[in-house]
């Protein structure tokens, strides 16, 4: 039963991030945590993580800006290790409330439509993707951080979706080596990641084939709606269960 539970999570946050770009920790990560320990979910998203964003990566190629990310793939690969040993070190029940608080604070700091100010010094894109690659060492979650410095600075669409699947492509490459030092793929995190990788593979083709026939912001909405749900729900059993 927690296998198939595990697949259907894979299958919606996958699509979810074939659609519109973001979303794949942030519905993923709070959901598999329901279902198994965080310090097993974190290396297991790391290897869909980085077969998801290896995929979209070379679909989007096109509207990659380089010079736009490279400073800040240095200063969140610094961050990355801060993040995992964060993971590895604190109580579950402080990880859980975290990561519960993240989901939620960015599902309606962004529902709410605040007006974000115009980025112009690149210097603050190093203190954003910082932030992103603790969340990401910790979380998988480095979407915040860095999806806000790209509203700020302005990115088009296409960039978004180029320049944010190559910034956490290179996060995961990160993540992963990180883990695989760590020996954190333990033949449990590899059966998981071998039973998911067709589920993997059809949230992709599901979500390209349909993504021209969608309203990107109405989904966008909708998704940011249910986090909202997956948040209050963490935060609610992380405190009445552990």
């Amino acid at each position: 039963m927690i296998d198939i539970l595990v697949c259907i999570i894979i299958f919606i946050g996958v699509f979810t991030q074939s659609i519109s770009g973001f979303g794949l920790g942030l519905v993923v990560m709070p959901l598999l945590t329901q279902v198994i320990d965080i310090r097993l979910a974190s290396p297991f998203m790391t290897l869909i993580a980085l077969t998801t964003l290896v995929s979209i990566s070379i679909l989007y190629r096109k509207s990659f800006q380089f010079k736009s990310i490279f400073g800040l793939i240095i200063s969140s690969s610094l961050a990355i290790p801060l993040g995992i040993e964060f993971l590895t070190k604190v109580e579950q029940k402080i990880t859980l409330t975290l990561l519960g608080i993240i989901v939620l604070g960015y599902a309606l700091y962004s529902l709410l439509e605040f007006s974000y100010p115009v980025i112009k010094s690149p210097k603050w894109g190093y203190v954003f993707a910082f932030l992103s690659g603790l969340l990401s060492g910790a979380y998988n979650t480095g979407g915040p951080p860095i999806v806000i410095y790209g509203t700020c600075c302005q990115w088009t669409p296409e960039q978004f979706k180029s320049n944010l699947n190559v910034f956490f492509l290179c996060n995961v490459i990160m993540l992963s080596v990180s883990h695989l030092i760590k020996k954190n793929y333990t033949p449990e995190v590899l059966r998981l990641f071998e039973i998911n990788v067709p589920i993997l593979l059809l949230g992709l083709i599901v979500g390209f084939s349909v993504s021209k026939f969608i309203n990107v912001w109405l989904f966008r909405k909708i998704v940011l709606v249910l986090l909202v749900g997956v948040g209050l729900q963490l935060l609610f059993k992380v405190w009445l269960f552990y």
